[in-house]
């Protein structure tokens, strides 16, 4: 497996060489790029939670994404066909950003009803095949390690320099959710 030398190269820049490796690595023979697909960058991540009033408390209150994007109750057939879900089904939903354009945000889902959805098995403590880790960059990173400790929620890893000029944690929040958090400028 080749080596970035790392001596002088942004984060953002070892992280693109690191995936245009991967995906020259993983594309088969011979493929061409998905020209003909156009999809745009990340709207948002849903997460299907066990407590929404908690989970929002942790997702507003913590990590400060307080602007309500949507509030409300899905209900019906269609829902249920596009989540594998019975017809009556109900979802309450809460879909949380930051203030300006609508993406990167966190839509949070807690399935009720008759129908009680499956916890994801996985071993705490290490990453799992199929598991996200939702990254954040931070302009520091001492104020919300003192409003996770205020919240209960413990870190995984303190601040540890993975390249020389940024520190960055990780924790569990809401539902074992794993959050990689970096200290650096935020780019709006």
């Amino acid at each position: 497996m080749p080596v970035i030398a790392s001596e002088g190269l942004s984060r953002r820049e070892l992280f693109a060489a690191a995936a245009a490796m991967g995906a020259a690595a993983s594309a088969p023979a011979g493929a061409q790029p998905a020209r003909d697909v156009e999809t745009s960058r990340l709207v948002r991540t849903a997460l299907f939670v066990s407590d929404l009033d908690r989970a929002r408390a942790f997702w507003s209150g913590v990590m400060g994404l307080d602007d309500v994007l949507f509030q409300g109750t899905f209900t019906g057939p269609v829902l249920g066909r596009l989540l594998g879900l019975p017809a009556d089904a109900e979802v309450r939903a809460c879909i949380l950003k930051k203030p300006g354009p609508a993406y990167g945000m966190i839509g949070l889902f807690q399935v009720g009803g008759r129908r009680r959805i499956q916890r994801v098995r996985k071993r705490r403590g290490t990453v799992n095949i199929g598991e996200g880790v939702l990254v954040f960059n931070a302009a520091a990173l001492d104020p919300l390690i003192a409003r996770l400790e205020a919240a209960g929620y413990p870190l995984l890893c303190p601040p540890v320099n993975l390249t020389p000029r940024w520190r960055e944690m990780s924790f569990y929040g809401p539902d074992e959710v794993l959050i990689n958090v970096i200290e650096r400028p935020i780019e709006v």
